[in-house]
């Protein structure tokens, strides 16, 4: 969800502080579709994959996915999955993407249903399926190629990620400023209005857990929480660690006090210490 979402949901919120306010929270409200970019007339940067990228066309039930494949790095260096944030496309923010994560080996990106050039639907059961088809594809790719798998969820792509790393047996699992869950976000977002509210999610939002999506994963995971961040607050990437350790997880947490929610991969330490996390042994 969008930051100035976050805010008008809140208003919406504290409206009734006077009594126990109810609101309902539908599942769209955590998705930007080109549909809606339009309708709120948005614009997005215009900034697609480094040229020499190659363009890939899978499918799905809901139709086409529009997929980039950016080959940066021999074998044995990773392939990395990367699923984007909730405005997140190939052709807005693939050259950031390319430039964050390129240091680290090959990276594969795609555009969620409904965003860019993937058909479909933009609601979690539509994201999740998308991702599982790619996370086969990757994991066919890098057994190919001799490559570790690395799964990056950025945001609400952390969510995605973590439903589909376990199935595909990543190597490592990079959650960046995301949440545990979508009832964290919320009620991290209410704060301490939170007795006074009562709120009636979807059930698609109540569904989303990460650290329940990845029982079983025995794969590395490391955490990276911005300081500033104000769509999701570091104290929800806090959050996610402690469950991700109480279960059992390797997990590392990377703090970067003077980031964002989108500019982590802009710190000046950004690569030195992630390339470290990631080749650990």
């Amino acid at each position: 969800m969008s930051n100035a979402r976050l805010k008008s949901l809140a208003a919406v919120l504290l409206i009734g502080l006077g009594g126990c306010f109810k609101v309902n929270v539908a599942e769209g409200n955590f998705f930007y579709p080109d549909e809606r970019v339009r309708a709120e007339n948005m614009t997005l940067p215009h900034a697609p994959p480094p040229a020499g990228s190659q363009a890939l066309t899978l499918s799905y039930d809901g139709g086409t996915i529009g997929a980039t494949r950016i080959r940066t790095a021999a074998a044995p260096r990773p392939l990395i999955l990367f699923c984007g944030g909730n405005l997140f496309r190939r052709a807005s923010g693939g050259a950031v993407a390319a430039r964050k994560l390129g240091p680290f080996g090959d990276v594969l990106m795609f555009d969620y249903p409904g965003y860019g050039d993937t058909q479909g639907t933009a609601n979690f059961a539509g994201f999740e399926a998308v991702g599982r088809v790619m996370a086969r594809e990757a994991r066919a790719q890098a057994d190919a190629e001799g490559r570790p798998l690395i799964a990056w969820g950025h945001s609400l792509g952390g969510i995605v990620c973590s439903a589909i790393a376990n199935e595909v047996d990543a190597d490592a699992l990079v959650l960046e400023t995301t949440t545990p869950s979508a009832r964290a976000a919320i009620d991290e977002m209410v704060g301490l209005a939170r007795p006074l509210v009562r709120v009636n999610m979807a059930p698609a939002l109540v569904a989303v857990d990460v650290p329940a999506s990845l029982y079983g994963y025995g794969g590395r995971i490391v955490v990276l929480e911005a300081g500033k961040d104000k769509t999701l607050p570091p104290a929800l990437s806090r959050h996610l660690a402690r469950e991700l350790r109480a279960r059992g997880h390797d997990v590392q947490t990377l703090v970067f006090p003077q980031a964002g929610h989108a500019d982590v991969g802009q710190q000046p330490d950004f690569h030195a210490r992630v390339g470290a996390a990631l080749d650990r042994p």
